[in-house]
C-alpha cells in the first residue's frame, strides 16, 4: 500500500514539474537587448548634353546626395551616427557640400523630467525666428549643433531648454559658438489645472560668438532675445512672438554694408469650426538674417525665416514663388479660408473650398533705419487663389484651382527686373478605376505679362497601382516666349514595399526655384536621369 502511494506521488510530481517549470520560465523577465535601427537615403543624378537647352558641355556628369544612419536604443538611452556623401552634390545643391564623412553622432538619455544629448542635435526655440538648428535634405540644409542639449521639465506646466554648440556649415562646422536658453510656462495649467483653455508664455535668449575673426570690424558677439504668447480654447487660437537681435553685420546691396540691430514681429490667429475655418498670419522682419559667422564667403543662418505664402502642389502655380529678402526686410501676411458647402445632393460629398490671399512689401529705409511694420515699400509679392474640390461619387474626384500672382522676376534675356502679373488655372481629375487602380490627369495653363515667357501649358498623367507602384508622364512648355519654345518633359516610376522606397525618372527640367516649407534653392536647367532609394529598418 505504501509502495502504491509512493508511486502515485512520483507520477503526480512528474506530471506537475513541466507546468511548474513553464511558470518559472514565464515569470522570468526577458533580457532587454535594446533595438538597433538604420536607414539609407540615396539620390543620384546622371546628367546629359541637351542642344535644346544649349548644354553642349557638362560641368558634371553625375552627382549623389546620400545619407546613412545607424541608431541604437536601450531603456532610456539613445545613440546615433550619420554618414553623409556628396560626391559631387546633385545639380542645384551648394558646391560647398562636396565631400563625405561622419558628420553626425550623438548619445542621449531621458526620463520623465530630463533629456540630455551630447553630440550633434537639432533644436528650435519658438517659431524659429531666433534659433532653428535643423536638417532639410530636400534643400541640402543641415545646421545641427555639435555640443550639448538639455531639456528639463520639472512640472507639467514648465519646460526649459539649454543649448551650446558649434553649428554645422555644409560639410564642416562653423568657426562660431552658439549658447541659448528657452523656457515655456503654461499659465492656466498652473492656475487652474482643470481649465479647458491653454495659455503659453515663452521666452528665449541666444548668443552667437563668431571666433573666425573674418570680419573684425563687426561685432563678434551678438545677443538675441524673444518673447511669445499663445492662447487657444476649443476651435479658436491666437498668438504672437517678438524677436530682437543685437547690433550685427547688416548687408543691403541697395545701400551699403554697415551694422544695425534687427527685429521681427509674428502674429497669428485662427479658428476651425465644423465646415468652416480660418487662419491668418502677419509678419514684419528687419535685418533678421543671422549668419553663423560673418565671413565674406557664403554663410548659413542660425534662424529660420520661411516665406509665409501658400505652398502650392501644382507646377505652374510655383513658377515664381515668393522668396524672403535676405537683406533689409519685409512686411505682410496671408489669410486662408477653408470649408465645405453641401452641394451635389450627397451629404458626405460636399464641395470643399480653400481661399488664400497674401501680400508682402519691401521694408522702406530712411537714412540708417528701416520703417518697421511699414507698408510703404515696393510690392514684393501678392497672390490670391481659389481651390475647389468635389468628389462626385466613389470613383471620381475633381479639383479646380484659380490663382493670380504679382511678383518681381529678373529677366534672363536682358530686360532687367520685371514686375509681372500671372494668372493660372488648373484642372485635376482622379478616376478610381478599381480599389487598387487609379488614374489622375492634370491640365495647367498660365498667362503672364513677363517679357520672357508669356504663356505656359502643362499636362500630366499618373497611374497608381496600390499599394506599390506609381507611373507618371508630364510635359510643360513655354509655348509663347521671347526665346525658344521648349518642352520640359518628365516620366518616371516609383515602387514602395514595406521598408523599401525606390524611384527613377528621366526628363528635362527648367531653371527656377524649388521650395520646401517656404525655403527655396535655385536649380539650373538640366536634362538627365534621377534615381532615389530609401531603406528604413
Amino acid at each position: 500500500m505504501q509502495a502504491r502511494n509512493i508511486t502515485a506521488s512520483l507520477l503526480l510530481l512528474c506530471a506537475t514539474l513541466p507546468v511548474a517549470a513553464q511558470q518559472i520560465t514565464a515569470e522570468k523577465p526577458k533580457r532587454d537587448w535594446g533595438k538597433l535601427s538604420g536607414s539609407i537615403e540615396s539620390s543620384w543624378g546622371i546628367y546629359m548634353k541637351d542642344a535644346a537647352l544649349g548644354i553642349n558641355e557638362l560641368d558634371q556628369t553625375c552627382g549623389t546626395n546620400t545619407y546613412v544612419n545607424l541608431g541604437y536604443t536601450i531603456k532610456g538611452f539613445r545613440f546615433g551616427l550619420q554618414y553623409d556623401i556628396f560626391e559631387k552634390p546633385m545639380i542645384g545643391y551648394d558646391p560647398l557640400l562636396e565631400g563625405n564623412g561622419l558628420r553626425g553622432g550623438f548619445a542621449a538619455w531621458s526620463n520623465s523630467q530630463w533629456e540630455v544629448t551630447l553630440g550633434t542635435y537639432v533644436e528650435q526655440f519658438g517659431s524659429g525666428l531666433l534659433l532653428r538648428a535643423y536638417e532639410e535634405r530636400e534643400m541640402g540644409i543641415n545646421t545641427s549643433l555639435l555640443g550639448g542639449n538639455l531639456h528639463w521639465r520639472p512640472t507639467s506646466w514648465l519646460s526649459t531648454k539649454f543649448v551650446v554648440g558649434k553649428p554645422r556649415r555644409f560639410m564642416s562646422f562653423a568657426d562660431s559658438w552658439v549658447y541659448g536658453a528657452d523656457a515655456e510656462l503654461s499659465l492656466l495649467e498652473l492656475i487652474d489645472p482643470q481649465s479647458e483653455a491653454l495659455l503659453l508664455l515663452g521666452g528665449s535668449w541666444v548668443l552667437r560668438d563668431d571666433v573666425s575673426k573674418n570680419r573684425p570690424d563687426y561685432p563678434a558677439i551678438v545677443n538675441g532675445f524673444s518673447g511669445r504668447l499663445d492662447f487657444s480654447k476649443g476651435a479658436f487660437s491666437v498668438g504672437g512672438e517678438y524677436v530682437h537681435k543685437g547690433e550685427s553685420l547688416r548687408i543691403d546691396p541697395r545701400y551699403t554694408t554697415d551694422r544695425g540691430t534687427g527685429q521681427a514681429l509674428l502674429l497669428n490667429a485662427g479658428f476651425d469650426l465644423p465646415g468652416f475655418g480660418m487662419s491668418a498670419v502677419w509678419r514684419s522682419i528687419e535685418n533678421m538674417p543671422w549668419h553663423q559667422e560673418d565671413a565674406s564667403t557664403q554663410s548659413v543662418d542660425l534662424n529660420y525665416i520661411p516665406a509665409l505664402t501658400k505652398q502650392h502642389k501644382y507646377a505652374l502655380c510655383s513658377l515664381f514663388p515668393h522668396k524672403v529678402l535676405g537683406y533689409g526686410g519685409e512686411t505682410g501676411g496671408q489669410i486662408d479660408l477653408f470649408g465645405e458647402i453641401p452641394v451635389g445632393g450627397h451629404p458626405r460629398r460636399p464641395l470643399r473650398f480653400a481661399i488664400n490671399a497674401s501680400m508682402y512689401k519691401d521694408m522702406e529705409r530712411s537714412g540708417s533705419h528701416y520703417k518697421f511694420m511699414g507698408m510703404g515699400g515696393d510690392l514684393a509679392f501678392a497672390e490670391t487663389s481659389l481651390e475647389l474640390e468635389k468628389k462626385w461619387g466613389p470613383d471620381w474626384k475633381t479639383i479646380l484651382v484659380f490663382a493670380y500672382q504679382r511678383q518681381n522676376e529678373f529677366s534672363r534675356f536682358g530686360f532687367g527686373d520685371m514686375r509681372m502679373n500671372t494668372e493660372i488655372i488648373v484642372g485635376d481629375v482622379l478616376w478610381q478605376i478599381t480599389p487598387k487602380t487609379s488614374l489622375r490627369a492634370e491640365v495647367q495653363h498660365a498667362w503672364s505679362d513677363s517679357l520672357d515667357d508669356q504663356r505656359w501649358m502643362m499636362g500630366l498623367l499618373e497611374l497608381g497601382l496600390a499599394p506599390r507602384w506609381m507611373v507618371y508622364v508630364s510635359d510643360m512648355c513655354n509655348y509663347q516666349s521671347y526665346g525658344d519654345n521648349i518642352h520640359y518633359f518628365d516620366a518616371g516610376v516609383s515602387y514602395a514595399h514595406k521598408f523599401l522606397r525606390a524611384a527613377v525618372s528621366f526628363g528635362r527640367y527648367r531653371a527656377g526655384e524649388v521650395c520646401s516649407g517656404g525655403i527655396c534653392r535655385y536649380v539650373p536647367e538640366h536634362t538627365g536621369v534621377n534615381v532615389s532609394l530609401s531603406i528604413i529598418l
